[in-house]
């Protein structure tokens, strides 16, 4: 049995062979004793929010001139797959004609997002920068259900569109970077809308 590697998993192991060679450049370039709170760095990199969107990029700014060591952090994530773009998504269904019409089980749900977010960001130590902040998410949510006759869907199978559940959702996030390597900074937190955990990979270049 081959096993393929996620895209989230190809992703990661992509942005470190790139911070591994530019970690190295860094230490040449970057003078001793240069850190989180005395340096002005700009970063961009991969955030992920399990187990919703892994699929996501965001961009970070920090100068010891705001506060001692502050900035901004922004990131857009959203979903790749979609019950909408399955050959089985049936347009125009209700829930309510799929249940009380059809009489059709109900049998799973998924939902598709788009988030964009934006947080302020703190340096607490010369390894640690901490982030809180908020953002706006847009949720389509999708149901799957089962035909018994089998005469709709993938033998019995199709999805429809949730327009009661979907919407516009305010998002609230926060958490830290976790400064790995001179470049390389590991992003973890947690997310409102959707619930999940962040966990991102972000190559910081001083200024």
């Amino acid at each position: 049995m081959v096993v393929k590697p996620s895209s989230s998993t190809v992703w990661f192991l992509a942005l470190w062979g790139l911070a591994l060679p530019g970690a190295s450049l860094q230490a040449q370039l970057e003078p001793p004793g240069q850190h989180l709170k005395n340096s002005a760095y700009l970063g961009v990199g991969y955030v992920t929010n399990v187990p919703n969107t892994y699929v996501g990029f965001n961009v970070l700014g920090i100068t010891p001139k705001l506060f001692g060591g502050a900035g901004l952090y922004a990131d857009v994530k959203f979903t790749t797959s979609s019950p909408g773009d399955d050959p089985f998504f049936l347009p125009g269904v209700s829930v309510d004609q799929a249940e009380i019409t059809w009489g059709d089980q109900y049998f799973g749900e998924k939902s598709d997002w788009l988030s964009i977010n934006l947080a302020l960001v703190y340096t607490v130590t010369p390894e640690l920068a901490l982030y809180g902040g908020a953002g706006y998410s847009k949720e389509t949510a999708y149901r799957e259900y089962y035909d018994n006759s089998e005469t709709r869907g993938n033998f019995g199978f199709y999805w429809i569109e949730d327009t009661q559940g979907s919407g516009d959702r305010i998002n609230f996030l926060g958490g830290g970077f976790i400064r790995l390597a001179r470049v390389l900074l590991f992003q973890v937190g947690a997310e409102a809308q959707p619930l999940g955990a962040t966990i991102g990979l972000t190559l910081a270049f001083s200024l």
